[in-house]
């Protein structure tokens, strides 16, 4: 099959290139660089593993990633959480890891969150930005797990992008610059969130 798309191409590349290399060099010199860029790409493409060209369709498309997805979904098996894996999935495995591990420490995954008027506000990151919308405790309340998510995701991957790429780093998510009274829990937080932090991210 291989040699059989080899030859075709061969014979284009000949019917394109026939008569050109005396008559108009430069255009056949212009013909001859086309191809050879389109065999380059054509080469790049095939050397890339079907796993690639997945992940950037998935990407494309916002899909879950499904090994991804397998491991959150099994990590948050009968907790409220669970309902967000779809999107979870979504986030590469490093922002992945975050919003599992932080939710994990702030809400128990989902069991103790802020609350509008005795609605859920699907925060389970005690997650504060001022908005219209804003929950008990002073935490955002967000449309659906969906907006959640995203949300958050986001600025998990903002801070990632910053330098706050381990748990020990990314304390501040608790505390800020953790100085102070603040400090006495921050190892408690790291200790925690590293322990779920791990179990994604290998």
């Amino acid at each position: 099959m291989k040699n059989k798309k080899q030859n075709t191409f061969c014979k284009i590349t000949h019917k394109v290139t026939k008569g050109y290399e005396h008559k108009h060099p430069l255009l056949f010199f212009a013909v001859v660089f086309n191809i050879f860029i389109f065999i380059v790409l054509f080469c790049i493409y095939q050397i890339n593993t079907d796993t690639n060209l997945l992940n950037a369709g998935r990407y494309l498309f916002n899909q879950p990633n499904p090994t991804i997805l397998v491991d959150v979904e099994r990590m948050l098996e009968g907790y409220p959480m669970a309902e967000m894996a779809p999107y979870i999935a979504t986030e590469n495995r490093e922002v992945a890891a975050f919003l599992v591990a932080i939710a994990k420490k702030e809400s128990a995954w989902g069991k103790r969150t802020p609350k509008l008027n005795g609605q859920e506000c699907y925060n389970y990151w005690g997650f504060r930005k001022k908005q219209e919308r804003m929950g008990s405790g002073g935490h955002t309340c967000f449309d659906s797990p969906k907006d959640a998510v995203n949300t958050v995701a986001r600025r998990i991957d903002d801070l990632i992008d910053k330098g706050y790429d381990t748990p020990q780093k990314m304390v501040i998510w608790k505390c800020g610059s953790c100085n102070g009274a603040a400090r006495a829990g921050s190892a408690k937080w790291i200790q925690d969130v590293d322990l779920y932090y791990q179990k994604m991210i290998q």
